[in-house]
């Protein structure tokens, strides 16, 4: 007969923890709930793991030049050479005037200048200024003529390492042996340090900076976390006061790309903000359709935010923070047959007592910044 379960040693036995340890309090590491609840899971097979990021040809650019330029130059320094080809049809929309794109490079000594025709149509040359936006409409070609050049941007590589997580916990045989008030001694420990370990890997999938080092020849590997990968689209009001008419103008950046239904992780203090401006008018989702985390639904023009209160961003730089993310380019990445588990019975075999150890070895990943959002310095 085969052996059962039920007939080998108990201590050999690994108590897989993963969704039990996501709902201890679900509130203290909400992104983690999310993610695994969400589905939101990539099981990876290496510690250092990759992934593609995709993006269509980028269409907007800016003037760069200090000086400017008069309504007669025909030759203009901008951000990004690389964006442009002969025959590209740009617009200044701060002025109306197009620009048809004749040459790449004149000179030979800048990629980043281009050759242009002002004027394309009926509005007049006018002044460019630094940092002038410019976007590029469409090309135009002759008849007959032969095919453009062509622009391909090939996929990026980005990666991140997996990052092992332990948190133990033990007794002496004594203690558990001792009456007590409340559960059992380990029952109890178990339970407080399975959050301490929930909460640890929330931080390190927030705060997380991505890093390879080596001790006694074995590497050490830490996680990047959200901060350090959605870093492309940042609202700083430090310097100025939050309203909520600034607000839904930001809403007009985070939802410029990738679903019109983004998660905000917001500090108390922006929540705060947010449900002053929006009293009577936010609805809280039942916690049975959220997986145990608090939501609440804002809804503009733009898209719909779900606000979920962080209570880890705290402090005088996290506690002013909100961060957006878009959850179709995020993952929770634990290493195969590595993901939160309770491994008991972690004593030595002399030892006149029991260790148990929570253990996680797992990354993020996080693709196309562009679609996710950070909110700093509410005051």
């Amino acid at each position: 007969m085969p052996i059962a379960t039920n007939e080998i040693l108990a201590a050999r036995l690994r108590i897989d923890m993963s969704e039990k340890i996501a709902e201890l309090e679900p509130d203290k590491n909400p992104l983690t709930v999310l993610t695994k609840k969400m589905k939101r899971t990539r099981t990876v097979h290496n510690p250092k793991f990759n992934w593609l990021e995709q993006e269509l040809g980028a269409r907007w650019d800016a003037i760069n030049n200090g000086a400017g330029y008069l309504d007669s130059d025909t030759k203009i320094v901008v951000d990004n050479g690389a964006y442009f080809r002969v025959n590209d049809v740009v617009k200044v929309p701060r002025t109306g005037e197009t620009l048809l794109v004749q040459a790449i490079d004149p000179d030979g000594d800048n990629a980043n200048e281009l050759q242009i025709k002002r004027s394309l149509g009926t509005v007049a040359a006018a002044a460019l200024v630094d940092n002038d936006p410019m976007v590029i409409i469409g090309n135009l070609n002759k008849e007959g003529g032969k095919l453009r050049s062509i622009l391909t941007r090939e996929p990026v590589e980005k990666y991140n390492y997996t990052q092992i997580l332990r948190t133990p916990v033990g007794v002496t045989r004594t203690l558990e042996a001792t009456k007590t008030y409340g559960p059992k001694p380990m029952s109890w420990y178990r339970h407080i340090d399975g959050i301490n370990h929930a909460v640890d890997l929330e931080r390190a999938m927030w705060f997380g900076e991505r890093a390879l080092e080596t001790e006694d020849g074995k590497p050490k590997r830490a996680m990047g976390g959200i901060l350090e990968f959605a870093n492309e689209n940042v609202f700083d009001v430090s310097s100025s006061t939050l309203t909520e008419q600034s607000f839904i103008e930001w809403l007009e950046d985070v939802f410029r790309y990738g679903s019109k239904e983004k998660i905000l992780f917001s500090a108390a203090r922006l929540c705060t903000h947010i449900d002053l401006w929006s009293l009577g008018k936010l609805k809280t989702m039942s916690k049975d359709k959220t997986y145990g985390v608090g939501i609440k639904e804002y809804v503009s023009s733009h898209g719909t935010l779900y606000v979920v209160k962080h209570h880890l961003f705290e402090g005088a730089v996290y506690g002013g923070m909100g961060v957006v993310l878009d959850m179709d380019n995020v993952a929770y990445c634990p290493l195969d047959g590595a993901d939160t588990k309770l491994l008991t019975n972690r004593q030595d075999n002399d030892e006149d007592g029991q260790k148990d150890e929570y253990l996680t070895e797992a990354g993020l990943e996080v693709r196309l910044p562009k679609t996710h959002a950070t909110i700093k310095g509410v005051a």
